[in-house]
């Protein structure tokens, strides 16, 4: 078994898909759709540059039936600020270009002193980070925890 079948069998399962009767993950990437939500929660730009990475990846297996969204809650709400991750700018705005969902945590904004307007254009407020992942979850989002 190669990386890539790996991570296509992987997916279906986390996706309940093999457990429910669903399809072998053996299908074509075209037939496939997949949720997948990125949290962050740490200020650590080694571990920022990994979820580009994933993105990436992501967009390679699945394309446009990825269904792709970023949450920054914690620590992580300075992913989002441009002021604190300027040299992120650009990436994250092309993502946002190509459909991926950028969200910031208003606590976590309100706790770190971050205001609306220093975040990226395209990033969209909830009011709470962790209550978005929950309920993510349960909407059937596969969470990729770095």
């Amino acid at each position: 078994m190669n990386r890539r079948e790996f991570i296509i069998g992987t997916a279906g399962l986390l996706s309940g898909g093999l457990a429910l009767g669903g399809k072998s993950p053996t299908t074509s990437k075209e037939e496939e759709q997949v949720k997948i939500l990125f949290p962050v929660t740490f200020r650590d730009r080694k571990r920022w540059k990994k979820v580009f990475i994933r993105i990436r990846g992501a967009i390679n297996l699945w394309g446009a039936n990825a269904d792709i969204e970023v949450v920054a809650y914690d620590e992580g709400i300075s992913f989002v600020d441009r002021f604190e991750n300027g040299e992120f700018g650009e990436r994250i705005g092309n993502l946002i270009l190509y459909g991926i969902k950028f969200k910031a945590c208003r606590v976590a904004m309100n706790i770190f002193e971050v205001s609306e307007e220093a975040l990226f254009e395209g990033v969209e407020v909830v009011r709470s980070g962790f209550e978005y992942h929950i309920l993510k979850i349960k909407e059937g989002y596969i969470p990729i925890y770095l």
